[in-house]
């Protein structure tokens, strides 16, 4: 992957990861805002509502503390009199509620008369046992309590919720009985033209398992009460706060008992709340969130895409300069770069090209002067100044009849005649891993197994020299001048190294073997190959050869014997 690729992957991978964290601390930090309005909201209804409750339920017990103080109903419900609702009746003004019922002393509901003022006929006689069923928990106690009953006045008609205050009727330490106070809620009712309203402003109760006094969208209601059931359960909390979500939208439900520590069950003053707004309000935040991001994104990638052209177009100059380097080119163009780092870049760049076209020179000139082996091996190091016992083979080769050929000639045409003869020479040499370890006038100085080791030495010496004989006679054929050439060959042991002094040295071999490879090729005639007996030793039996007569040479106290090689 290429290092623009790489930049503009990291730029879009840390816009998108901030582009999410911003759309989840956005989300967390509106949803927190949201909750904190809806209670702040729902609190208000509640405490207006419940205001007004305290303000009726003040008047109620003023009514209820003066009538169950009176000596005379105390007296009749002692006696257990039937005139006990007339006698309420006339004490009470009933205008204020909506019904009352007395509790005998057991707890059992004292029916009132028919054509009594109890209820003012508000009830029909069919439903009376609903009503006693809910008012049984107003048993004779020591003190007032409230709560809150739903009655249905007739099977078609919707439920009413009324508050009702039990208050026992005492003389002294004795209670005779209990005085129920039922007043309905207004508020409540369910108009015909009512519309459901999701901001609270319509409010509901829950009581008794029932949910009164909102018009909610039928579809809405089974979730609604299952949220209900299971956040009052039987646990019946103080307050209540669920969210759920019906039909596609989500909706947050509040509610808040009214009767707490109440013998009368729990009632719950129930708000309802659309997050339809608030989700469309955080869907319009992530989009805009999202095409921020992308424009961020966007340019933050034109930016990485301008400044990695600025780190890449300097790079794939050096990169292209390299190129032309490897190809010998040491003073390639280079793009500077805009950049201070970049020019210190290319111009370090550039004094490496100089260094290496010094060293290229260096080594051009080494080569020329020795075997391209053996430079290599000197640039590397690995020879120094001295030497070291090698087994090796040397074959020299010079040209027969070279004096006479080259008295009275022109220099240069003596020179073009060796260069085309030692070139033509040399590629043999070198197809067979020869190394030429020196010139000497017509002579050819030819090392195998230094400086490198070569187990096969004698073997491809030999078939070196073979094949520089018959590179010679095909030269022979095409020019007009023909050469006569002839081979010493050598092996043994040498003393192989650099001779000279640390700033001037030469490679070569020093031995007797070199002595004897010289004066072999001085016996030997034009076309001949002349070998001792040691390289003889390491050829195939099979090889073709005759012995010579003994030699007396020059150096060597003993006769030689050695071998002519049969073409």
């Amino acid at each position: 992957m290429t290092f623009r690729a790489r930049l503009q992957q990291a730029i879009i991978g840390l816009l998108a990861a901030a582009t999410g964290a911003s759309l989840f601390i956005a989300q967390r930090q509106n949803d927190a805002s949201h909750r904190v309005m809806l209670g702040q909201l729902f609190q208000q209804q509640f405490s207006s509502f419940r205001r007004d409750q305290e303000r009726d339920i003040e008047l109620a017990e003023r009514n209820a503390r003066r009538l169950s103080e009176s000596v005379r109903l105390f007296a009749v419900l002692e006696a257990g009199d039937p005139d006990a609702y007339q006698v309420a009746a006339d004490e009470l003004r009933l205008d204020d509620f909506d019904f009352f019922r007395l509790i005998d002393a057991e707890g059992a509901i004292i029916e009132p008369p028919a054509g009594n003022r109890a209820d003012a006929g508000l009830f029909a006689p069919a439903l009376q046992a609903s009503l006693n069923e809910q008012l049984k928990p107003a048993a004779p106690q020591q003190g007032m309590t409230a709560g809150y009953v739903a009655l249905r006045h007739e099977e078609h008609l919707p439920l009413r919720i009324y508050r009702v205050l039990s208050a026992p009727i005492r003389n002294f330490d004795s209670t005779v009985g209990v005085l129920i106070l039922g007043q309905e809620m207004v508020g409540f009712e369910k108009p015909e033209d009512a519309k459901f309203d999701l901001h609270g402003n319509m409010p509901a109760m829950w009581v008794g398992g029932e949910l009164i006094g909102t018009t909610f969208l039928p579809e809405l209601l089974p979730a609604l009460r299952h949220e209900l059931e299971q956040g009052i359960g039987k646990e019946q909390p103080l307050s209540v706060a669920r969210l759920f979500r019906s039909g596609g939208s989500g909706y947050r439900l509040m509610a808040h008992c009214l009767n707490p520590k109440s013998l009368f069950p729990p009632a719950y003053y129930v708000s309802i709340f659309s997050l339809a707004g608030f989700e469309l309000q955080q869907q319009n935040l992530i989009l805009k969130i999202i095409a921020l991001g992308l424009v961020a994104i966007a340019l933050a990638s034109l930016v990485g895409f301008m400044f990695a052209k600025q780190i890449t177009q300097p790079i794939r100059s050096l990169v292209s300069a390299t190129h032309d380097i490897q190809q010998g080119n040491f003073q390639p163009a280079i793009t500077p770069g805009p950049t201070l780092e970049m020019r210190h870049l290319a111009d370090a760049f550039q004094e490496m090209a100089a260094g290496l076209a010094l060293k290229d020179r260096y080594h051009s000139v080494l080569s020329m002067v020795a075997d391209q082996r053996v430079a290599e091996q000197l640039m590397a190091g690995k020879i120094s100044l001295g030497g070291e016992l090698r087994d090796v083979t040397i074959i020299f080769c010079d040209i027969r009849g070279y004096t006479a050929l080259s008295a009275g000639r022109d220099p240069r045409e003596v020179i073009e005649l060796l260069n085309k003869h030692m070139s033509a020479l040399t590629r043999v040499v070198y197809r067979h891993h020869g190394v030429i370890n020196q010139f000497a006038g017509d002579a050819i100085m030819i090392l195998f197994g230094a400086p490198m080791d070569n187990p096969t030495h004698a073997a491809d010496a030999v078939l070196c020299a073979q094949e520089m004989l018959a590179e010679r006679e095909r030269l022979n054929e095409l020019t007009h001048e023909p050469l006569g050439i002839g081979f010493g060959i050598a092996t043994g042991k040498v003393v192989a190294g650099c001779l000279g002094a640390e700033n001037r040295a030469d490679y070569t071999v020093v031995g007797d073997r070199v002595n004897l490879a010289a004066r072999l090729c001085s016996v030997a005639a034009a076309g001949e190959i002349v070998i001792d007996d040691q390289t003889r030793a390491a050829l195939p039996e099979s090889t073709p050869s005759t012995p010579t007569e003994p030699l007396k040479l020059k150096g060597f106290s003993e006769p030689i014997i050695a071998h002519r090689l049969v073409p």
